[in-house]
């Protein structure tokens, strides 16, 4: 079994140490930060299928996300010297409700390895907290999160006020985590949604590019 393969099946297995020891290998072995962390998102996206079957449980997750976390720091590039400007502006948060910030933490950690300013309000936001945020900070995007299934009426609840706001046009607007769908994005009105961390990130790149453009 290749370094790759063994690093998902030991992140889909919580194996902490296993994913450590084949992170380190395969940075020896020339893999790229990039490519690393698709493999890990691949076994984090198995703990996922996991516990949408039954076999894991909240616990799981938050242990998945810890790990996940842990490995991300051998591969976050440390930042560049003279402060250089930001590529956009984010704000994210755990919507109303919802206190599991792992995933959260994780995208946080990416968008500024990516050099994006993220302002993270934290967990249990109030809808108007995300309102005074889209008013006052002027984001390029915002970022709902919510891991619960009960998370869905917060995240309708906050989109039908952001969606009040002049400002909203300007913002793009992404759900994630567990309790994101195709279908509670298009009820709501959202730009975009996604369980992946990697692919929460690409929909950040490139909803820069298309305001760039826009301007």
């Amino acid at each position: 079994m290749k370094y790759q393969e063994k690093l998902v099946d030991a992140m889909a297995q919580l194996d902490e140490e296993n994913v450590m020891k084949y992170i380190q290998l395969m940075l020896t072995s020339g893999f790229s930060h990039e490519a690393i962390r698709k493999y890990l998102t691949e076994g984090s996206e198995e703990v996922g299928s996991y516990f949408a079957n039954g076999e894991y449980f909240i616990a799981d997750l938050i242990v998945s996300g810890m790990i996940y976390q842990h490995a991300l720091s051998l591969l976050v590039p440390p930042l560049e010297s003279g402060n250089p400007k930001p590529v956009g502006r984010a704000v994210i948060g755990v919507v109303e409700g919802d206190i599991h910030d792992i995933g959260k933490d994780i995208v946080v950690s990416l968008l500024r390895s990516e050099r994006f300013e993220v302002i993270d309000l934290g967990i249990d936001v109030k809808p108007q907290r995300f309102v005074y945020a889209l008013r006052n900070y002027h984001p390029d995007i915002i970022l709902l999160s919510g891991l619960l299934t009960a998370s869905t009426v917060s995240v309708i609840r906050t989109m039908k006020e952001l969606n009040a706001e002049a400002r909203r046009k300007e913002t793009s607007i992404y759900i994630g985590g567990q309790c994101a769908s195709k279908q509670l994005c298009s009820q709501t009105g959202a730009d975009g949604w996604g369980y992946d961390t990697i692919f929460t990130v690409d929909f950040c790149k490139k909803a820069i590019e298309k305001h760039a453009k826009n301007k």
